[in-house]
């Protein structure tokens, strides 16, 4: 390993995870002081990757980090071909008795995010825009990650109780010009996440079990949703900046397809992020914040380092293994004279071997997972871990849900998502109490 320490902290634990295992990736840790970024970096690791979604305009640009000095104005974020704005319309309320015309203002901070990513996810995996969020909101709160729920003024219940009537209550206008390969330019007008919600209840945490969201909003989430992993976001959940930052590079860096990578400067970035402190305090905040966003998205190739923002193509965050070429030992002849795609090496530490070696990329079976070799593999995952459902529904919602899905895979890279698939549909189904 080269200890390069100006290498972002979750860089240098892949490196150190490829040379030495977890023992190195401790070691290291203890070096740079930093117990924090190593627990995500080896937490993400060990679990399988969970998938999460989020609409491609939302990774784009942001919601408020904090709240705005007039949070009943509507907010605009806009980049050239993105655009985003977030209108909080006034709901019926009552206040000392008397029922009155009144803004919840816009949703701002971690919780709003978290809550989204959770909505979209649902929607995207269920492939349906009812979505479900358990019996009460204590409940709620601890799928989403948050161990302890506390009620009260400034309890986490009542944080996150204000933060999802704001979000459900705004409406948005989304433009963008779609310019590059893979992108497919679109406008929505006037819509709202959710058209059926009657916000949160009592202090027991009785609530709103279901939501319906908006027939427009959901139809452009299908066509627009980004693969996330769920495991990185609950590690990430109490740093807007940070889920910002993952959300951005998670959409961004697997589009870029050229080896140069793309240069965009630090008043773009900025503008994705929404961010509106001083350009010299957001280059350190950022810079700050991709330590633990590197953690938990380790083959996330971005130069930070410089006056301009060089972002490199790079894996999806569902990808486990550590296969960006930033994260190549120093000193190992293969790795530093392959091409760039002609090397791989996992977090098991195996030796590189040339691609012509290593197992073929093939789509996800179509059809019944109950016939040939390769899809009782497949078959057996399905029947193992999400009984009592059919397999062959299970992989059509797969098919249909999983915006990934025309990627061509390693049968292991493959195994591993549809596994995770199967364990979340049968926990949302038993959950749900379907037949």
């Amino acid at each position: 390993m080269s200890g390069d320490t100006s290498r972002p902290i979750g860089h240098q634990y892949a490196l150190a995870m490829l040379d030495g295992g977890e023992a190195k990736v401790r070691s290291v840790a203890l070096a740079a002081g930093s117990q924090l970024t190593m627990d995500a970096f080896l937490r993400v690791q060990d679990e399988e990757p969970v998938p999460a979604f989020l609409h491609s305009a939302l990774c784009a640009m942001s919601l408020p980090t904090k709240r705005p000095k007039d949070d009943t104005q509507p907010i605009i974020r806009e980049d050239g071909r993105y655009a985003l704005a977030i209108n909080p319309r006034p709901v019926l309320q009552t206040v000392d008795g008397k029922s009155v015309f009144k803004s919840l203002g816009v949703p701002f901070g971690s919780y709003p995010r978290v809550a989204l990513i959770y909505l979209l996810s649902q929607a995207v995996t269920k492939q349906s825009r009812d979505v479900y969020l358990g019996r009460n909101f204590t409940e709620w709160m601890r799928r989403l990650g948050y161990q302890t729920v506390s009620y009260g003024p400034r309890g986490t219940a009542n944080l996150m109780r204000e933060q999802v009537d704001r979000l459900l209550a705004c409406e948005w206008q989304i433009r963008w010009d779609g310019q590059e390969s893979g992108d497919n330019a679109f406008a929505v007008r006037d819509v709202k996440i959710s058209n059926e919600y009657a916000g949160s209840l009592d202090k027991n945490g009785a609530f709103a079990r279901e939501i319906r969201m908006s027939e427009a909003f959901y139809s452009h989430l299908v066509d627009h949703a980004v693969p996330l992993n769920e495991v990185a976001i609950r590690e990430l959940k109490g740093i807007p900046t940070a889920l910002d930052l993952y959300t951005y590079l998670a959409y961004r860096l697997p589009r870029i397809t050229s080896d140069k990578g793309q240069v965009i400067s630090w008043d773009q970035l900025a503008k994705h992020l929404g961010n509106e402190a001083d350009s010299k305090r957001f280059r350190q905040t950022v810079r700050e914040t991709m330590q633990i966003v590197s953690a938990v998205y380790p083959n996330a190739n971005v130069d930070l380092s410089g006056r301009k923002v060089i972002l490199q193509p790079s894996h999806a965050p569902l990808e486990r293994k550590l296969v960006g070429p930033h994260l190549r030992l120093v000193g190992s002849a293969d790795a530093e004279t392959a091409p760039r795609s002609s090397v791989t090496r996992d977090v098991a530490g195996a030796k590189p071997k040339p691609a012509a070696e290593s197992a073929p990329l093939l789509p996800f079976p179509s059809g019944s997972l109950s016939y040939g070799d390769r899809e009782k593999r497949f078959r057996a995952v399905g029947v193992e871990k999400g009984k009592p459902w059919s397999v062959d529904t299970m992989a059509a919602a797969f098919r249909a849900g999983f915006p990934d899905i025309k990627r061509l895979r390693t049968d292991t890279e493959w195994l591993r998502v549809w596994e995770a698939f199967v364990v979340r549909y049968a926990e949302r189904r038993e959950a749900n109490g379907a037949d």
